[in-house]
């Protein structure tokens, strides 16, 4: 994911898309892990969305972001109303989503950027630089 966000903040979109690919291949192994039980369309949408929310979040389209974490929070919440099991735990990427959502609403996508480095960085996806948010 940092490869991908290199990528897109230096406009070199063939590493963006080859690095999009490879996301979206960690997203849907990630989504098999979180639900199990959940139908391969629900699968394919939350990649869809997350990917969406994370193209929109970098090119700084604020409202289509924010738009676009509601949508991811939707995808969770049905995901976890399909799982059977009977403890329910907020997943990192719930988390992560709730709070890049909380980012927009206050006006923030330098917060909702933040808030993503943050979750990459903890979630060992720290290697290389990450964009600068600042600029």
């Amino acid at each position: 994911m940092v490869v991908l966000l290199k990528a897109l903040a230096s406009g070199d979109t063939t590493s963006a898309k080859t690095d999009l690919t490879k996301l979206k291949t960690d997203l849907a192994a990630e989504e098999a892990t979180l639900a199990e039980n959940a139908s391969t369309t629900s699968s394919n949408n939350l990649t869809k969305d997350v990917t969406s929310l994370l193209k929109d979040l970098t090119s700084g389209d604020a409202k289509a972001a924010k738009t676009d974490a509601a949508t991811v929070q939707a995808d969770l919440k049905a995901e976890d109303a399909s799982d059977t099991s009977t403890t329910k735990t907020t997943s990192p990427l719930e988390t992560l989503i709730d709070t890049i959502s909380t980012s927009l609403s206050s006006g923030s996508t330098q917060g909702a950027l933040q808030a993503l480095a943050s979750y990459l960085v903890q979630n060992g996806q720290g290697t290389g630089s990450l964009i600068n948010t600042t600029a």
